[in-house]
């Protein structure tokens, strides 16, 4: 009976090991000290500007999130930098003051879920750190539930430079 507790247990700390390295976020040098867990998502925490450029802090969530004002309305966006363009909600096209006539989506992009509808607009401004962009194509997409910051602005914006938990987007020369 004491050799099947003990292979038991050998078989539990193996799969807990093996776990830790098929997950996809996982330490890799020990726990962090200060580590908290929240039973509500803590409020984003606001990119600040590093030296001439803008510094994001990944989230919990792995993801990159930053502050703009499109047209002076302040939004929040995902940063993605998978995509081509940028895309607003519905309500974030809304808040920065463009009209968006229901009447005017169409299939417009391809998601992982479908055919997504959306129409094009444009932005006369849009504020990044103290990067002011102007005249910005954006597609507002039915049903988004973020808006996304893509390649459109980031390539706009200088370089682009991942270290570690922190994304820095230098500011244009």
């Amino acid at each position: 009976m004491r050799h099947i507790v003990v292979l038991a247990l050998g078989l539990v700390g193996l799969l807990l090991l093996i776990g830790q390295f098929l997950s996809p976020v996982h330490p890799l040098s020990g726990p962090s000290e200060g580590v908290t867990i929240a039973s509500e998502a803590p409020a984003p925490q606001p990119s600040r500007m590093a030296g001439e450029g803008l510094e994001i802090v990944r989230d919990e969530s792995g993801q990159f999130h930053v502050d703009a004002a499109v047209n002076g309305a302040p939004l929040r966006f995902l940063v993605d930098t998978g995509a081509d363009t940028v895309a607003l909600t519905t309500g974030d096209a809304e808040r920065a003051g463009l009209h968006v006539d229901p009447q005017s989506f169409q299939p417009i992009v391809q998601t992982a879920s479908g055919q997504g509808l959306g129409t094009l607009a444009k932005v006369e401004r849009l504020e990044l750190g103290t990067t002011e962009l102007r005249n910005i194509d954006v597609l507002v997409i039915k049903d988004l539930s973020v808006s996304l910051l893509g390649q459109s602005v980031l390539a706009r914006m200088g370089r682009l430079e991942l270290k570690g938990d922190r994304m820095v987007l230098e500011a244009p020369e």
